[in-house]
């Protein structure tokens, strides 16, 4: 028992020493910096096309639409949120439905500049050179970036639509719970499972991988989905006692915030995938440790 508890010990501090090392030999932190500058500028057009989206596949979405905002409401800082909402609102009210239609395009290119700077970033921390061409590429994170939008749009009518269904029948049966916990519960389970989607979809498809892929609840994953967590809330709670970026920045000073919480965002997901490099390191001198991605022939099988 004490052997095994030795063995893990000696595994841990191995990795956080690796890790420590990948973390400062790639500058993660610069790194994470042009990440969340290209996540920036895709943002808006991204929520511009999920809101748009709505509006033609349903023809009023303001239910939807409230959802969307209800949730980023939860995971981002309260400023930025009201900066996100704000223009998001002023965009697809001034413009008519043909603009919107039109930009349906320009909005998806634009939004697919994010999952472009993620993929060089985790090229980069998993030392992988880009041997793809830029078409093959480009045409990658435009699908990444609808799968995300469809993940996006499913998981929001399955919490909308499925809970309202639920009441429904448990009216019918005469069994009715109008419970805010059991909501709040429902968007959570549904919340995380997004996030290990997105997250096992980043490590297992976005870096140029040919004979491994990370699997899709990956150590990497589920640490930068706790890290990813801790430092939104953190960041919310600082904001509620020591927000005055107003008074140094001014009117920027909401742009700031989301800049910041973007580079959050940015950071925990680089230090994921340098946490599944780091353990793909160890156990091929040690096979004692389980690898987080798959070879050719297990993810053939797949």
């Amino acid at each position: 028992m004490s052997s095994e508890i030795g063995e893990k010990y000696n595994f841990v501090k191995a990795v956080l020493y690796r890790l420590y090392d990948v973390f400062w030999d790639e500058d993660v932190l610069s790194r994470s910096a042009q990440v969340a500058f290209y996540l920036s500028f895709s943002l808006f057009p991204l929520l511009l096309f999920l809101v748009n989206l709505f509006g033609l596949i349903l023809g009023k979405a303001e239910d939807l639409r409230f959802e969307l905002f209800s949730y980023l409401r939860q995971i981002m800082p309260y400023s930025a949120f009201e900066l996100v909402q704000k223009t998001i609102l002023e965009v697809t009210q001034n413009s008519s439905g043909g603009k919107l239609t039109f930009g349906f395009i320009i909005a998806l290119w634009s939004a697919s500049a994010g999952i472009d700077g993620l993929r060089v970033a985790l090229n980069h921390v998993y030392k992988l050179k880009e041997t793809r061409s830029w078409w093959m590429t480009k045409l990658e994170s435009l699908v990444f970036t609808l799968i995300l939008i469809f993940l996006l749009s499913f998981v929001l009518g399955i919490v909308f639509y499925g809970w309202k269904f639920l009441l429904l029948l448990l009216t019918l049966v005469k069994f009715p719970i109008e419970s805010f916990i059991v909501l709040q519960i429902i968007q959570w389970v549904t919340f995380i499972t997004l996030l290990f989607l997105i997250f096992g979809m980043f490590y297992r498809y976005l870096p140029n991988q040919k004979d491994n892929r990370c699997s899709w609840v990956s150590p990497g994953s589920i640490t930068a989905i706790i890290l990813w967590i801790i430092l939104t809330n953190g960041f919310r709670l600082y904001l509620n006692y020591f927000n005055n970026y107003d008074k140094t920045y001014g009117s920027l000073g909401a742009v700031i915030i989301l800049m910041l919480w973007l580079y959050l965002t940015a950071l925990v997901i680089l230090i994921g995938g340098s946490l599944n490099q780091v353990i793909e390191e160890i156990s091929k001198t040690n096979p004692a440790v389980e690898s987080p991605c798959e070879s050719d022939e297990t993810v053939s099988e797949t």
